[in-house]
């Protein structure tokens, strides 16, 4: 009952930071140099071509259902502005497309053949995974591309970098976001309601992503591997206003024009915040770990993948549960567990092998464990240093994050998974991919302040013995 006061508390004086205009995040961001949001908005797309690209030539990228929701109208203002279409790529619409680097090789080898002496823009009418996969090849062919999303379901759209899962492992590849992007709400209310649920949950993610930052800012203080400074700038780009836009955005599920647009701008305003920083630090922690795990995965419902906004809200959803237990008591961590001891590298390789036995991701994981490993002394100062800090950590943390009962009754309402089920996984499931999701990256979340400390065992164990959590 404490720290639901406490939060609530918090909440409040959070929701007076007001958000950074969005044309000052969209000066901030780099490579972005127009976005156009609202009704009937596609008839920009002629004259944003003339100013901001080199050619009046497009290659458009789109899949069956995009072309139909958007595309055929994009088609007949081009034609009608004498813009000529050089070429399409058109992917079915079933199986649902992958963001699997298969298919940036595909476009790129398409894209090649149509270069020479006369330059083209890539255009890309779609979600997240088209505007992924556009955004690389367009990258590898050196040509900056124009995006018309289809849908507020990622905030992949601004941001610098392409989620793509390439040998099996989910990773962010570099490379530049859209010069220009249009993004009509009457097209976007007509997408289905999994996809704006999808963007709502991905959205919510950056609660608990600000969090992992402070521990990793913390963490640069004693030489930890992965740590990171806060960099203010890109923090309050995504952290002011945050709230104010979760609850404007909440109906968007329903086809709300208004909250649409509310939440693509928010969800924009992260993907700057991205480009501006030129990493994905700002916006993603431990909750997209665990999500990239179920990507790698290829967790799916009747072999349907579960969209990536869905797999961040529950990622979300135990990742609060999990800080809930970390920070629970005020005074010092969770005791270490029974069994931990500080492995050597070789143990701690061998582990690595162990739970990615058979991924074609292991190879990777194991160059990220041995590049983020402390040996036992630096561990110890780490570990010192965060007993010794413990209490204004804590704090910190707690001002963050929602407690788990209001999340979990918010993203009901946005209509996202609050159950393991719902995305076809059981309770110890998700508890279990914790191990797992610290292993990934090289970036210092609370999962590597667990296993440091010597109590994630200790943690994930609470989440367990809990009634109130993952049910």
């Amino acid at each position: 009952m404490v720290l639901k006061l406490y939060s609530n508390i918090m909440l409040m004086k959070r929701k007076q930071l007001p958000a950074i205009p969005l044309d000052e995040c969209l000066a901030s961001a780099g490579s972005t140099r127009a976005l156009v949001t609202g009704k009937d908005v596609y008839r920009h797309i002629p004259e944003l071509l003339n100013l901001h690209y080199n050619s009046q030539r497009v290659f458009i990228i789109a899949d069956e259902n995009t072309m139909q929701a958007a595309g055929t109208e994009i088609e007949q203002i081009l034609l009608a502005h004498d813009i000529e279409i050089t070429g399409k790529c058109i992917f079915p619409a079933e199986p649902r497309l992958h963001a699997d680097y298969c298919h940036i090789e595909t476009l790129v080898k398409k894209m090649s053949a149509l270069g020479g002496y006369q330059p083209f823009t890539p255009v890309a009418i779609g979600a997240g995974t088209i505007n992924d996969l556009v955004k690389q090849a367009s990258a590898d062919v050196s040509l900056p591309y124009l995006c018309i999303p289809t849908a507020a379901s990622v905030d992949g759209y601004t941001s610098f970098g392409s989620a793509i899962l390439k040998d099996g492992f989910k990773q962010t590849l570099s490379c530049e976001a859209p010069r220009c992007i249009v993004a009509d709400t009457g097209v976007l209310s007509r997408a289905p309601s999994w996809l704006s649920s999808s963007g709502f949950g991905d959205l919510a993610g950056k609660i608990i992503a600000g969090s992992g930052w402070i521990i990793g800012d913390a963490a640069a203080e004693f030489g930890a591997k992965g740590s990171g400074r806060i960099e203010p700038r890109a923090w309050a780009m995504v952290q002011n206003g945050l709230y104010d836009y979760l609850d404007r955005s909440i109906s968007a599920v329903h086809g709300d024009q208004d909250a649409l647009q509310a939440l693509f701008e928010a969800l924009s305003i992260t993907g700057f915040a991205m480009q501006y920083a030129r990493d994905s630090r700002p916006v993603s922690g431990a909750e997209h770990l665990i999500a990239h795990i179920w990507e790698m995965d290829d967790l799916s419902i009747n072999d349907v993948p579960v969209s990536h906004g869905h797999k961040v809200a529950m990622g979300t959803l135990a990742g609060t549960a999990f800080l809930e237990v970390l920070f629970a008591d005020p005074n010092e961590p969770p005791p270490r567990s029974v069994s931990f001891r500080h492995p050597g590298l070789d143990e701690r390789v061998s582990e690595i092998k162990t739970a990615f036995s058979g991924s074609p991701a292991l190879e990777s994981v194991l160059i990220t464990g041995i590049e983020k490993f402390h040996d036992e002394e630096n561990a110890a100062h780490i570990r010192d240093g965060f007993y010794d800090t413990w209490k204004p950590l804590r704090e910190k943390v707690l001002e963050q994050i929602m407690p788990y009962s209001e999340l979990k009754k918010m993203l009901e309402k946005a209509q996202c998974p609050v159950r393991p089920q719902e995305i076809n996984l059981t309770r110890n499931a998700v508890i279990a991919c914790f191990r797992r999701a610290q292993m990934i990256r090289n970036r210092y979340t609370e999962l590597d302040l667990a296993w440091d400390l010597g109590c994630l065992e200790t943690v994930l164990a609470g989440m367990e013995a809990s009634e109130k959590y993952l049910y």
